[in-house]
C-alpha cells in the first residue's frame, strides 16, 4: 500500500475550488453570524453600557496672529497644540472667571476638546458633558475666556467666536453598520480558514485519483447519482477488462463495513448492481468470517466506495484489513457521486440526451 498520509499528496487547485464553492453557504452563514455578533457588541457597549447621554456644544473661533511682530508664528500651532492650550491655567483662569461656583477646573478640562483644523486660523472647539445646560455654560465661559486670553498672550492679537451652537445630544450607535461589515468580513475569513484546515485534514474521496494515489488500487469507474450513461459505459468496459476470466467476484461495500448502512439480500451495492457484468457478484459483509476470507482470496475483491465526506477513512481501514488477510483487491468502484461536481471537474457534459467527452 502506498503512503496513506493524505496531507502529503499536494493540492489539486480545481478540486479545492469546487469543494470551496460547495461551502459558500457556510462562509456566508459564519459571516452573517460574525456581523450580528459584532454589531450586537458595538451597540451593547456604545448604547446599553455607555451610561447617561452626553450633550455637545460646537463652536468656532477666529484666531488673529500678530504676524508683523512675530512673523509666521501660526506655523507653530496645530489642533494638538490648541487642544493642550485650552486645558492650561493661562486659559482656564479666564474661563473660571465667567463660570458660576460649583464648577471645577477638572470638569472643564474633561469637557473641552479641539477638532481637526483645516485652517490654522479657524479653531473648532467642542464642549461635552452629561448636562446640556452645563455644556452651554462652559461654552459661553470659553467665549469670554478666549477673548481675554487672545489679547493677553504674546504672538496673538485676539480670538473671536464666530459660531456658538446650542447643546445637542451626542448620537450613539451610528457606526453599527461599519461594525456589522467588519464582523461579516472577519466571520467569513474565520469560516474560510477553519474550513481550509478541515480540508487539509479531510481524506474524503471525490475523485478517482484520491483513492488511487493513496492506496495504489485502480478505480475502475464512477457512478453518479443520476446514473450518467457515459461514466456507466466506462465502468462496464473497465470491469470487463479488469475482471476478464473471473467467474465470481467478492464485493465489499465500504459504507456497510463502516456501519453507515445495513447489508441486505439485494447485496451491499445496489447502486452498482445494474451495471452489466459477466461475473457473479457475491456480497461479503463485514466482519468477515473464515469462509468469506477464503472466497475473497480465491475470487478477489471489488471494493465499493461511497463518494464524499468520510469515505476515505472507511476505505483506508477496509484496505488495511484486506491487506492483512492477504485478500487481493482487483479494483474499486466509486458510487453516489455528484453529477455537477464531476461535470465541473472533468469538463464533460450532456444536453438533451447527447453525450459529450471529457475535456
Amino acid at each position: 500500500m502506498k503512503d496513506e498520509k493524505f496531507w502529503r499528496e499536494g493540492m489539486d487547485g480545481k478540486r479545492f475550488a469546487l469543494c470551496s464553492f460547495r461551502r459558500f453557504w457556510f462562509f456566508g452563514a459564519v459571516g452573517i453570524l460574525g456581523a450580528a455578533v459584532s454589531a450586537g457588541l458595538y451597540l451593547l457597549i456604545t448604547v446599553a453600557l455607555a451610561g447617561p447621554p452626553e450633550y455637545q456644544v460646537f463652536s468656532q473661533y477666529r484666531i488673529y496672529f500678530d504676524s508683523e511682530k512675530y512673523g509666521e508664528i501660526q506655523d507653530y500651532y496645530n489642533a494638538y497644540t490648541w487642544g493642550e492650550i485650552m486645558k492650561t491655567d493661562e486659559v482656564l483662569d479666564y474661563v473660571m472667571e465667567a463660570l458660576p461656583e460649583g464648577i471645577t477646573k477638572e470638569q472643564v478640562k474633561a469637557s473641552v476638546s479641539v477638532g481637526a483644523m483645516n485652517d490654522v486660523k479657524i479653531m473648532p472647539l467642542t464642549i461635552t458633558t452629561q448636562d446640556p445646560e452645563l455644556s452651554e455654560t462652559i461654552a459661553e465661559a470659553y467665549v469670554y475666556g478666549l477673548d481675554r486670553f487672545g489679547h493677553s498672550i504674546e504672538g496673538l492679537s485676539g480670538m473671536d467666536c464666530w459660531l456658538l451652537e446650542d447643546a445637542q445630544e451626542v448620537p450613539r450607535g451610528t457606526k453599527a453598520g461599519n461594525a456589522a461589515l467588519l464582523g461579516l468580513i472577519l466571520g467569513a475569513a474565520v469560516g474560510f480558514f477553519a474550513w481550509l484546515i478541515w480540508y487539509c485534514l479531510d481524506d474524503s474521496i471525490y475523485l478517482e485519483a484520491d483513492f488511487e494515489n493513496r492506496y495504489g488500487i485502480p478505480v475502475l469507474g464512477v457512478l453518479t447519482e443520476k446514473r450518467d450513461a457515459l461514466l456507466q459505459k466506462e465502468l462496464e468496459t473497465a470491469l470487463a477488462v479488469r475482471l476478464k476470466g473471473k467467474e465470481r467476484i467478492c464485493v465489499v461495500d465500504a459504507a456497510q463495513a463502516a456501519g453507515r448502512k445495513e447489508s441486505s439480500s439485494a447485496g451491499s451495492g445496489p447502486e452498482v448492481r445494474p451495471v452489466k457484468s459477466s461475473q457473479e457478484w457475491e456480497e461479503c459483509s463485514w466482519p468477515f468470517d473464515e469462509e468469506a476470507v477464503e472466497r475473497m482470496k480465491q475470487s478477489g475483491v471489488l471494493l465499493l466506495l461511497p463518494w464524499g465526506r468520510g469515505s476515505g477513512r472507511m476505505a483506508g481501514r477496509l484496505v488495511s484489513r484486506l491487506e492483512k488477510l492477504q485478500a487481493p483487491v482487483l479494483g474499486a468502484v466509486i458510487y453516489g457521486a455528484k453529477d455537477g461536481f464531476l461535470r465541473s471537474y472533468y469538463g464533460y457534459y450532456r444536453h438533451s440526451g447527447k453525450k459529450g467527452g471529457r475535456a
